[in-house]
């Protein structure tokens, strides 16, 4: 399955978690937010957040889009990932509100194998503007695979006052056979302000000491300026 129109989880602003309207400011693959607001005219269309996922196979994304469509509705951004045989994919539409009532029963019973959710997005009507990236850091993780790696890494980064911005993870065979490898890659950030007592080299130092007991390397580095001059 191949719409990849977007792959990595959005990061929003840890004070608010909020899904934003079309339109929104994207700022390297970080979709932003803050508490400065902009308000627009009132809306004709709601935005709608479509979740569907279930057992692979061709035809998902266009039996989806049909009922979308149908109803007068018109898909934004989206992003969809084929995990584990399972097709996932979740997708921002905007739509009437007199067709809005109605689009979960349709898409319940007209996608086939599929479970399929839908929940209103934040108010159309407000625009929220990015906020200032304070830090960003790019970290991996590779070794083999053990219970609780994702948890333990992303404990530290919360720990120390990050959010995921995007983050992936994968197994491979060892080259030599016998091992299963777990691989993790992303990037977390903080924003503005920092708190005092905020530390990347600390965090560099916490994530290398975590590889070390979990005997897999971890590495971590600062991309703030990248991200900043984007």
């Amino acid at each position: 399955m191949a719409l990849f129109s977007s792959l990595s989880r959005r990061a929003v602003a840890p004070a608010s978690r909020l899904l934003a309207p079309l339109g929104a400011k994207i700022s390297d693959g970080l979709l932003c937010s803050t508490t400065q607001l902009r308000h627009l005219s009132a809306p004709t269309k709601k935005c709608l957040v479509v979740n569907a996922v279930g057992p692979d196979r061709p035809g998902i994304v266009a039996e989806v889009t049909r009922i979308v469509t149908d109803r007068g509705g018109n898909v934004g951004e989206s992003h969809s990932r084929l995990l584990g045989g399972h097709f996932s994919l979740m997708m921002l539409v905007e739509i009437s509100p007199a067709e809005a009532g109605s689009l979960p029963a349709e898409l319940e019973g007209g996608v086939g194998g599929m479970t399929t959710s839908c929940f209103e997005a934040v108010d159309p009507r407000r625009v929220e503007v990015c906020p200032q990236i304070g830090f960003a850091g790019q970290f991996k993780l590779s070794g083999a695979d053990n219970p609780g790696m994702v948890h333990k890494l992303t404990s530290v980064l919360a720990r120390n006052g990050l959010t995921i911005g995007s983050m992936k993870t994968s197994h491979e065979e060892a080259p030599f056979g016998g091992t299963e490898l777990f691989n993790m890659e992303g990037r977390a950030v903080a924003y503005e302000p920092l708190a005092s007592h905020f530390d990347g080299a600390k965090i560099k130092e916490e994530l290398e000491e975590l590889g070390e007991s979990m005997n897999c390397d971890v590495e971590f580095a600062d991309v703030t300026g990248s991200i900043i001059r984007n």
